[in-house]
């Protein structure tokens, strides 16, 4: 799944891409800039004070959708 399939994906199940201002301009989606990781965005969220993480993406809006499916999103 791209960028765009994301967004239009997020679309067609009526949940919302969270923005933020951080470097990959969504919440909870995390950059992994070590060198050979493909993918390289990482979904986190906080449970019961314990961070989780919800997986490994190529792009930042791959990963906001997984934010966005979950109970956090």
């Amino acid at each position: 799944m791209w960028s765009e399939e994301a967004r239009q994906q997020a679309q067609a199940e009526g949940l919302t891409l969270l923005v933020a201002e951080t470097k990959t301009g969504y919440f909870s989606v995390h950059l992994d800039d070590r060198v050979g990781h493909l993918k390289s965005y990482q979904a986190r969220v906080w449970r019961r004070g314990k961070q989780v993480n919800l997986g490994s993406f190529a792009t930042a809006e791959e990963a906001a959708l997984c934010v966005a499916r979950s109970p956090e999103g």
